[in-house]
């Protein structure tokens, strides 16, 4: 798989978590639980596109 392709990959996971800390800091708790599930979601879509990408490889 490119190098392009794992750095975005992190580069999306990275910014999900640093939104997750922010929202954090101001206790909204239903949106923090929003933002888990959409990091859980993401973790395990770029988990499986890796997979695919490298299996092709």
């Amino acid at each position: 798989m490119s190098l392009t392709v794992r750095t975005t990959l992190c580069i999306i996971r990275d910014d999900l978590h640093a939104l997750r800390r922010t929202v954090a800091a101001r206790g909204h708790i239903e949106t923090i639980q929003a933002i888990d599930a959409l990091i859980g979601v993401a973790e395990a879509e770029a988990v499986q596109a890796i997979r695919r990408i490298d299996q092709l490889a």
